[in-house]
């Protein structure tokens, strides 16, 4: 993957995923992060795998198929735009609690985004993602372009909201640091929306 251009994690969403045998062990589901604002990098892959018979160090009764589990990010070797590879094999894969976690697939995508006052702004379209220290981390949360083009209000929240957080992201990107907390139902940003 580029260093420079950020990714959406809709690209990552139904990668393959290799073991380190090169077996095709299933496909991205999602990517956690954990609750820390400040510190929005990929902390586990969600691997939705194609059967397994094992998840960690506990052998099941019997062979599952779609099962989704968490993959600590010290077990990808390597990604591309293609696939993620991983450093160990299929049934030596350790995986991770989602509890402490946000999956940015079914906590972010797609969640009302709202000023601090409940202001309805945008839902978030994709996820933005840029390469970090090996990994990954969010970089902003990109809006809808048609709403951008027809919203001239819409237009001046964003370009506020870039220039406080000095983004040089697209116009359509919020950037991350501009979300002030996640709750169940919504993205909170820490500006409001100012009509007119």
């Amino acid at each position: 993957m580029d260093p420079v251009e950020p990714i959406g994690l809709r690209q990552i969403l139904k990668l393959k995923v290799f073991d380190s045998d090169g077996k095709h062990i299933g496909h991205v589901q999602d990517l956690a992060i954990e609750r820390r604002l400040d510190v929005p990098r990929a902390c586990c892959l969600g691997v939705h795998m194609l059967w397994t018979d094992h998840v960690g160090d506990v052998k099941l009764v019997r062979r599952v198929e779609d099962i989704v589990v968490l993959v600590p990010w010290s077990q990808v070797a390597r990604f591309d735009e293609d696939e993620f590879a991983l450093a160990s094999e299929h049934l030596a894969l350790p995986v991770e609690s989602a509890g402490g976690r946000w999956l940015l697939r079914g906590d972010v995508l797609n969640k009302q985004m709202v000023d601090p006052h409940g202001n309805r702004i945008q839902r978030v379209d994709d996820v933005l993602l840029g390469a970090y220290e090996g990994g990954l981390r969010v970089v902003g949360l990109e809006v809808s372009k048609g709403l951008m083009i027809t919203s001239s209000t819409m237009r001046r929240y964003v370009a506020v909201l870039r220039r406080k957080h000095f983004s040089r992201q697209d116009s359509d990107v919020i950037p991350w640091e501009a979300v002030s907390r996640i709750e169940e139902d919504a993205i909170v940003l820490g500006e409001e929306v100012r009509l007119g």
